[in-house]
This record gives C-alpha cells, sequence and structure tokens, in this order.
C-alpha cells in the first residue's frame, strides 16, 4: 500500500538583510539574514545570538520593494534593507502575522443542534441552521485570506447584522401564522439576540479603526478587531442558546 502521507513543507527562505534601528533602547545597525520560524522572524548575526521577533510582537509592518520596516512596541523600529527575495519573505511574515485563528473553539451550540429532532424536517433544526449560516458563510470566505483589509470587508460587521437581523423576520415568519404572532415572536428573539448586535456593532467601529488605521498600528488594530469578531461568534452562540428556548416554548 503506498503512502499517503503529504510530503513535507518546503524550508522557509532566509534571506540576507541590513538591519538598522532601535530595539529596548539598543540601535541597531548591522548585516545578518532574517526567516520565518515557527511564528517568529528569526534574525541571525554573523558574531553575535540570533534575535526571535515573535509576530505577535508587531505593531505594525511595512513593505516596500527590497526594504520592509517593522514597528514594534514601545515605539521601536527596525527597517530591514535586502535584494529581491526580501519583498516574498515580508509578505509570507504579514500573512503569517494575520493568520485568521479559529472563531467557533469552545462555543456550545454552534455544531449542534440543541433541540430533539424528530425528523428530517423539523423545523427547529432548520431555525438553528438558519441562524448560524451567515456566521459559517463568513467564516469560510475569510478563511486562508491573510491580507488584513480584505478580512474585515468578508466579516463585515454591518452587512452580518443585516443579515441576522433577516434571519430573525424569516424565522418569524415560518414559525408563526398569524402576522401579529409573527411580529411578537421576532421581538422576542430581537430582544435574546441583543448582545449579538451590539458585539456586531463594536466589530464594526473595530473594523474602521483598521480600515483608517497607519502601517505603524495597523497589526495592533487587527487583533483588536479579531478579539471583537471572537466576541461576535461568543455572542451568536449564547444567543441561539436562548433563541432556542424561545422556540420550543
Amino acid at each position: 500500500m503506498a503512502d499517503s502521507a503529504l510530503p513535507p513543507a518546503p524550508p522557509l527562505p532566509t534571506v540576507a538583510v541590513h538591519v538598522h534601528g532601535i530595539v529596548r533602547g539598543r540601535d541597531i545597525d548591522a548585516a545578518g539574514q532574517a526567516s520565518l520560524d515557527d511564528g517568529a522572524l528569526l534574525l541571525q548575526w554573523p558574531a553575535a545570538a540570533a534575535w526571535r521577533l515573535a509576530l505577535d510582537g508587531l505593531e505594525g509592518l511595512a513593505i516596500h520593494p527590497q526594504r520592509c520596516t517593522l514597528y514594534l512596541r514601545d515605539h521601536d523600529v527596525l527597517e530591514l534593507t535586502g535584494g529581491d527575495d526580501l519583498r516574498p519573505l515580508a509578505l509570507s511574515l504579514l500573512a503569517a502575522a494575520c493568520l485568521m485563528p479559529e472563531l467557533t473553539r469552545g462555543l456550545r451550540a454552534f455544531g449542534l443542534t440543541r433541540v430533539p429532532a424528530t425528523g428530517p424536517d423539523d423545523p427547529l433544526a432548520a431555525a438553528h441552521d438558519a441562524w448560524f449560516a451567515p456566521l459559517l458563510d463568513a467564516r469560510r470566505a475569510v478563511q486562508g485570506v491573510s491580507d488584513p483589509l480584505r478580512q474585515v470587508a468578508l466579516l463585515d460587521g454591518a452587512a452580518l447584522s443585516t443579515r441576522m437581523q433577516q434571519v430573525l423576520t424569516d424565522l418569524s415568519r415560518t414559525l408563526a401564522s398569524q402576522p401579529a404572532e409573527q411580529r411578537a415572536l421576532e421581538a422576542v428573539m430581537e430582544d435574546e439576540a441583543a448582545p449579538l448586535f451590539e458585539a456586531l456593532a463594536r466589530m464594526r467601529v473595530a473594523g474602521e479603526a483598521l480600515r483608517g488605521s497607519a502601517m505603524d498600528s495597523q497589526l495592533a488594530e487587527w487583533r483588536r478587531w479579531v478579539e471583537q469578531a471572537r466576541e461576535v461568534f461568543a455572542a451568536a452562540d449564547d444567543a441561539w442558546s436562548e433563541i432556542s428556548m424561545v422556540l420550543r416554548g
């Protein structure tokens, strides 16, 4: 039987660079080599111990042809200059720093229907799928995308808020027969979903801050936006637990 294991990933390139800047009050102006290594930028020097700069310590990143500027915490700045192979390394650095994390880990209701299914056409099971569908669609769209601004566009707070409101309207029309009952059911579900819509509003504001951020703070703003995205998914999970009780009743 043939071995079906995936081939090993190609080694990350090591790029010759000249590094100029300040780190923790220390001036640096030296030649070295740069590479990505397990969640960090590795800077190696001919006659000194290597430096590991954790990617979550980057506040911003500016990429130019044959030049890359790293904005670190505490206003430290490093500028790397090199040849044509520096830009691909810098783009890989940006992609690694802005890798979208898993947003559904630890959620209780997201992957499971919390009402007993009586059959394939169980309306409450269908309601569960409809409730989470906009978030699932957004998560799929943003998967593998490393450009922060593109991520914000795909996981847009305003657009998701509109879709989630439409889900509530559709559920009320599906599960209640009379207009008055539909309005009452939608109002009750809106009350239970209020924390979700508040979280979506905060994510929209964080997205706007990221869009308007300067290069020296873009990664910091991206992390704030990601945290708001986590809160949106958690709030949707909590809201479904309450809405499912309403629908069950």
